[in-house]
């Protein structure tokens, strides 16, 4: 590769076919019952290949769940809030979105709880 260019990054270089084969490897060997030795004498496979990919399929699914963890939120701020204070020290802070029904469905369960 001629110096100018970059290297490319290793999700570039990704194999999908390599990686759908060491996952079912991987699950065939838990499936087995085998040691991963014995498993990877009787498919002809190589212990140091089989423990890496284990390690690099199980850092893909970290990343890939890591990833889906984090949703765009768009957060709205009411215009007028209101702060319903209770005698007991409850507090309902209710923003402008609230419909009526959520509103009295919350202060019955709280009415509720202080009986």
């Amino acid at each position: 590769m001629p110096a100018s260019q970059p290297t490319p990054r290793a999700d570039q270089r990704r194999n999908p076919n390599r990686e759908a084969f060491w996952r079912q490897t991987l699950s065939d060997r838990l499936q087995s019952g085998l040691s991963i030795r014995a498993f990877c004498q009787r498919e002809g496979l190589s212990e140091p290949a089989y423990h890496y990919w284990r390690r690099e399929l199980k850092k893909r699914d970290a990343e890939t769940t890591a990833a889906a963890s984090f949703l765009p939120v768009e957060v709205q701020l009411p215009a007028t809030p209101i702060e319903i204070v209770f005698s007991q020290g409850t507090s309902v802070r209710v923003g402008n979105g609230c419909d009526q029904t959520t509103l009295e469905t919350v202060l019955a369960a709280l009415e509720q709880r202080a009986c």
